[in-house]
């Protein structure tokens, strides 16, 4: 089996199990909706206001989300006995790295497209004039925190508390990302040029997928 086969294997099992399932999504997807509609009723933002506070919102309902569908990713390997398989396959490591990368970022993604149009009406911003830049914006962050969730997540998953030490360890290392990510989302927002962070997140997230390319085969392992 060649290792971009092993890859379509991987990512064509997690994709089918996670939409019979739906723990992972609807999780995601549920904790991201409820955070938004907590806010907005806690704030009852203006359009004026939602221009200056709406991206950190937005961005902290991706963040918790994403921790949750990255601990339930390589939990449910770990405790199935999937991950020790994937181990005896012969597959170079880092090939089980983007698959289960790939995987995550197609999850969060969901979650955020799902949870974009409920931020559109409760805080009352139109989003349509610039779309496209802003799920590009999305999308860059999104891969960025995958890559560095997904290594992490596979040493949280092998402690029995994988589920509160995963943000604690997670969290001060993407602050790079969220803080690019935050600041492209608010110059969108306001209507400036993001040109800036999406520099940042394209760095940022070459060095995050190489960093655990280079990784993940020694983490795994232990």
């Amino acid at each position: 089996m060649s290792d971009f086969s092993g890859l379509i294997a991987i990512l064509r099992k997690d994709i089918l199990i996670e939409f019979r399932t739906r723990q992972a999504l609807i999780s995601m997807t549920l904790f991201a909706l409820l955070t938004v509609l907590l806010l907005a009723f806690a704030f009852e933002p203006t359009r004026e206001e939602t221009a200056l506070i709406g991206p950190g919102l937005l961005w902290v309902a991706f963040a918790f989300a994403g921790t949750i569908g990255l601990e339930h990713t390589l939990s449910t390997e770990r405790e199935e006995g999937g991950l020790e398989a994937l181990l005896l396959a012969p597959l170079d490591r880092s090939t089980i790295y983007f698959a289960k990368l790939i995987a995550n970022v197609i999850f969060m993604t969901v979650a955020e497209f799902l949870t974009i149009p409920v931020f559109v009406v409760f805080y009352n911003m139109n989003l349509i004039p610039f779309l496209g830049p802003l799920l590009l914006l999305n999308l860059l962050g999104t891969i960025g925190f995958c890559a560095v969730g997904t290594l992490l997540s596979v040493i949280t998953a092998q402690t029995k508390l994988r589920g509160v030490l995963l943000p604690i360890i997670l969290f001060p290392m993407i602050v790079p990302i969220l803080l690019a990510a935050v600041e492209g989302t608010g110059a969108l927002f306001r209507g400036d040029s993001p040109v800036g962070a999406f520099r940042l997140l394209i760095v940022y997230d070459i060095v995050f997928v190489v960093g655990g390319f280079l990784t993940f085969g020694f983490v795994v392992e232990e």
